[in-house]
């Protein structure tokens, strides 16, 4: 089903390993692209660091779009392997509630603070997917909201 994507890379997203800043890794079109730009030479540490990702590596919402509808994808089907109805039911509305409410958000504050939002949102819901809770992807984080956009 997804012959551009690695199968290690399918793997960490079933066990929910998948970093968010690795979602550029789910595109074809800006995988090459995006992984090189996470890569900067830092003359005063002596050489190349990494940092992480920002509005210049996802410059847009319809960059993001894409790879995230891939990562949902993905993570649904291994839930439906799964045999668990309720998991596929909660990624399937939950994933979509969740895209929208993104792009909602980008109609009312700055591109950077909605990536925010959104990197540290994802992380915690790896952390409660991995418990088996698919449930928050269709919540308003109201904290990481008043942090980064409000």
């Amino acid at each position: 089903l997804f012959p551009h994507i690695e199968a290690g890379m399918l793997l960490e997203i079933a066990r929910h390993e998948f970093k968010p800043s690795d979602l550029s890794k789910l595109d074809s079109k800006s995988r090459d692209r995006n992984a090189r730009s996470v890569l900067e030479f830092d003359a005063g540490a002596g050489g190349f660091t990494f940092r992480d990702p920002s509005a210049k590596d996802y410059p847009s919402f319809h960059a993001i779009f894409t790879p995230l509808a891939t990562y949902f994808h993905i993570l649904t089907m291994f839930a439906a392997s799964s045999g668990s109805l309720a998991a596929v039911s909660q990624l399937v509305t939950g994933s979509w509630a969740y895209i929208t409410q993104l792009e909602q958000f980008n109609e009312e504050y700055q591109w950077s603070a909605v990536l925010a939002y959104h990197m540290d949102f994802h992380h915690k819901q790896r952390s409660l997917m991995a418990d088996g809770d698919y449930s928050g992807w269709d919540i308003i984080d109201s904290r990481l909201q008043s942090k980064y956009l409000i």
